[in-house]
């Protein structure tokens, strides 16, 4: 009977320890954090979502839209803000599964991102390794988009942006830990990929359905947003930004399209030729091609490779360009000169010769061609 009480009294003792234990259902779980300013006022945006339906969606096919809750709180500062957010929520709320944060442009200034720093940094649930967005789009709009087929909105770009990426490579997605030290970095540019609701490129059952998409970013340089740039124009630091990178890119002879190429793993170097006043770059840049389409079928193998090479060069020259008459620096040119001769470096910047459209620059472009299939007999 003794050893019968003994066992009692530890099964209560370990059973004791689970008391205060929430369930899944329980517990509000944010994954979306938006912060705008507007009027002198702080908004924050949370987007929730039902983890306890989720969950089940994982072990059977979705059948219906999981439910997203969008939330919004206001103030002449954040924690005012998310005071105001914390007085009408129905649950304890958990922050450690917090995978992006959106900004918007009324908040990429100095004074303003310093603020958002503190917050997210100082709240230790939220992790480093989020996703950043910059966003000129209604932040309730884009927290509310749903992916396809019923899936969790987990699944949509605003969470998981690399899987998109690696198959399709437009403007590389940012975690939040690489934007800190960019951001601080003297000389570096960061791009911000920015987000926008697309209404017009997927339909479900004949009705135009919203998705998220990438369609910019904003290049902001010594803590101070340059501009906006559209992702046509950004194209260019795809090659620079990942050996990850894969894309396909329209090859043209004199506005003519010859054929589709597909290049990935791109290898990257950058020069720095220093001047006693002046400065020059050059990019080396090597990367793998395979032959996609052909529309023209008389073209050799070397007239490919040529062509191929040049149209790469023009996208990344029209990347810098772009980028230099807003005085920003996707490529990171200013960085690799300060890094190697700060004293060149703050001369040129008094000179305000740091970055410009007339800065010269060298691109040696490489690719390695391969054919598929039938796709050899190109090869003479």
């Amino acid at each position: 009977m003794k050893r019968v009480w003994i066992l009692v009294c530890i099964g209560s003792l370990l059973i004791s320890g689970c008391w205060d234990n929430k369930e899944v259902q329980d517990i509000s779980y944010i994954t979306a954090l938006g912060i705008d300013h507007k009027d002198n006022k702080y908004i924050i945006y949370v987007q929730m979502l039902d983890f306890a339906t989720i969950a089940k969606q994982e072990n059977s096919k979705p059948t219906e839209k999981a439910p997203i809750w969008v939330g919004r709180g206001t103030g002449t500062n954040l924690a005012e803000a998310l005071i105001d957010l914390y007085t009408s929520n129905q649950q304890r709320v958990s922050w450690g599964h917090v995978t992006a944060l959106v900004l918007t442009e009324s908040v990429l200034k100095p004074e303003l991102l310093s603020q958002v720093f503190d917050l997210t940094n100082r709240t230790q649930e939220i992790r480093y390794t989020k996703w950043i967005y910059g966003t000129m789009d209604n932040m309730e709009d884009l927290f509310a988009v749903s992916p396809f087929f019923q899936l969790s909105p987990l699944h949509s770009l605003l969470h998981e942006p690399r899987e998109s990426y690696v198959q399709f490579s437009f403007i590389p997605p940012l975690q939040f830990v690489n934007f800190i030290r960019l951001y601080r970095e003297k000389a570096a540019t960061v791009v911000l990929p920015s987000l926008h609701i697309s209404n017009q490129k997927w339909s479900e059952n004949l009705k135009q359905h919203p998705i998220l998409e990438v369609n910019g970013g904003f290049l902001i340089k010594n803590k101070k947003t340059m501009g906006w740039l559209r992702r046509s124009d950004l194209l260019g630091t795809r090659w620079l930004a990942s050996p990850q990178t894969h894309a396909s890119i329209i090859v043209k002879d004199n506005d003519k399209a010859i054929g589709s190429i597909v290049l990935e793993k791109p290898q990257s170097s950058i020069e720095v030729i220093r001047k006693p006043n002046d400065v020059s770059y050059r990019i080396k840049l090597n990367v793998t091609g395979t032959v996609q389409n052909m529309y023209i079928s008389t073209i050799g193998v070397k007239e490919l490779k040529r062509l191929t090479e040049d149209t790469l060069r023009k996208e990344m020259q029209n990347t810098f360009k772009k980028a230099a008459l807003i005085k920003a620096d996707p490529y990171e040119l200013c960085l690799q000169l300060y890094r190697t001769d700060p004293k060149l470096w703050k001369k040129l910047v008094e000179q305000k010769k740091e970055i410009y459209d007339e800065t010269p620059l060298e691109f040696n472009v490489d690719v390695n061609l391969r054919y598929w299939g039938q796709r050899r007999s190109l090869n003479r």
